[in-house]
């Protein structure tokens, strides 16, 4: 061929297709060096299907100069869906064989395999053994060959299936998983460049019919939507790769922000119990309290596991505490509770604890314990005259045995229930009024126990109110200590 002749279409692809391959093989190792993916002194596990993408992953590693290519080996699960899985099993095995690759594979047995949401059970089944594998040979990466196509296709299902702002950035270059880091170093190259690189260098692969199955949802965006998106807009990989890089960088910047204001308004963090400062969240902007809520939501009781209606639950949370009752409360998804306490809410698991309700009402006759919670229990003994008690220094009260019939009764509150006050001669107060103008809470208003005698006088509001039935000791009466030993 001379010089001066022009390159027919055969040899000018064949130019293009070499340039490709350089530019993807040079940018590849210039990412790996400029983003320091890793170091010679690692180890990588490379996932590898035997497909095109996964093929040209391993090939590239394998180019890699010596000063950038540490200790790697390959991880293959056979998941005994395909009639061809077999095969392809059996040309990676050798592949690695006659390149003195390290070779770790599984099969995920078919009788195992569940009759619905097989793509994510299969899913679990492969990173499992990946992350075994990881342990075993002390690998510090795992590389899969997830490429900016399969970003595209991310971000679209995840906008379209809804969820929070961190799963709309798509895939990750690097994130912790295993004992170490799971890494895409092709996420930045186009499925056109991989499938140019593969042919370039002749690289033998195996094509998975059911990635052109319809029935798989990833499937319907690559063969349906994407190639709109291509056809209205050749950058539109590129876009969407720096739509995800801005997002991340957004996300960063004001997770600071979020992250601080959480732990001003956090006051306390127990398990199942958390408190937030109410007074100090509504201070915010209503934009910073929505995300302060929905990161103490996702992080503190969800633990990373949000529910679907989240937004939904941080809007009814905003009303909780902007509503103009100083007591509220409102159930929340997995059983959990949010209460309203006048300056502070409470997030709680909504189990009982200890300190359970009674079931009925109970007895309390003259010389008798009652054993109500945490350990604590009520008694009502008879003092003769000049006499001391042991019980007086408990908890207690001193009753007239003229002006109450026995036996007594403990019971929670009802509706309706009235008191005369001690000190007050006559007219009775509601116990709901008496109970607001203390500032109780609704969960110690739940909890609380009141002792009325057999007609239902009330007594005692035990811990937060006597009765004008409480009476001084006098010293020369035969008296009743009412005891409440904790």
């Amino acid at each position: 061929m001379k010089n001066d002749e022009p390159l027919n279409s055969r040899e000018l692809n064949l130019v293009y297709e070499v340039k490709w391959e350089m530019e993807l093989s040079f940018d590849f190792t210039e990412k790996c060096r400029q983003h320091l993916l890793w170091t010679p002194s690692d180890r990588l596990l490379i996932a590898v299907s035997g497909g095109v993408d996964s093929m040209a992953l391993l090939d590239l590693i394998q180019s890699l100069p010596d000063t950038l290519r540490p200790w790697y080996g390959v991880v293959h699960v056979n998941h005994e869906l395909r009639t061809a899985s077999m095969e392809e099993e059996r040309f990676l095995k050798e592949q690695c064989r006659s390149k003195e690759i390290p070779y770790f594979s599984r099969h995920w047995d078919s009788k195992k395999h569940p009759k619905t949401g097989i793509e994510l059970a299969a899913r679990n089944f492969r990173y499992a053994f990946f992350k075994e594998t990881m342990q075993v040979t002390g690998a510090t990466h795992l590389l899969t060959a997830h490429h900016a196509d399969d970003q595209l296709e991310t971000i679209l299902m995840r906008l379209v299936r809804g969820g929070q702002l961190k799963g709309m950035t798509g895939i990750q270059v690097q994130r912790p998983f295993g004992t170490g880091l799971l890494v895409r170093p092709l996420l930045h190259f186009s499925k056109e460049q991989i499938y140019t690189y593969s042919k370039t260098r002749q690289l033998d692969y195996y094509e998975d019919e059911t990635n052109v199955d319809l029935l798989y949802t990833r499937n319907r965006y690559r063969q349906k939507i994407t190639p709109l998106l291509k056809l209205e807009n050749k950058q539109v990989l590129t876009h969407f790769k720096d739509f995800s890089a801005d997002l991340s960088d957004v996300l960063f910047l004001a997770n600071q922000v979020i992250q601080k204001k959480s732990e001003q308004i956090l006051l306390q963090s127990k398990p199942n119990f958390y408190e937030l400062d109410k007074k100090a969240l509504l201070s915010c902007e209503p934009e910073v309290q929505r995300q302060v809520l929905k990161h103490i939501l996702i992080e503190k009781v969800y633990h990373a596991c949000p529910v679907e209606t989240l937004r939904k639950q941080v809007e009814e949370l905003v009303g909780l505490m902007t509503r103009t009752k100083s007591n509220a409360q409102l159930d929340l998804p997995g059983g959990w509770k949010a209460r309203r306490e006048y300056q502070h809410v409470y997030l709680e698991k909504n189990k009982l604890s200890h300190s359970v309700l009674l079931q009925k009402e109970e007895k309390l006759l003259l010389g008798q314990w009652v054993s109500i919670t945490n350990g604590a229990r009520i008694g009502l003994f008879k003092v003769e005259a000049h006499a001391t008690s042991p019980f007086e220094k408990d908890e207690h009260i001193w009753i007239e045995p003229s002006e109450v019939i026995l036996p007594l009764l403990i019971r929670h509150r009802k509706s309706g229930d009235r008191m005369t006050l001690k000190g007050m001669d006559r007219g009775h107060k509601k116990v709901k009024t008496i109970l607001i103008d203390q500032k109780i809470s609704l969960k110690a208003r739940e909890e609380m126990l009141i002792l009325t005698d057999s007609l239902d006088e009330i007594i005692w509001l035990l811990k937060y109110k006597e009765s004008r039935l409480s009476i001084q000791r006098e010293t020369d009466k035969i008296q009743y200590i009412l005891v409440y030993q904790k």
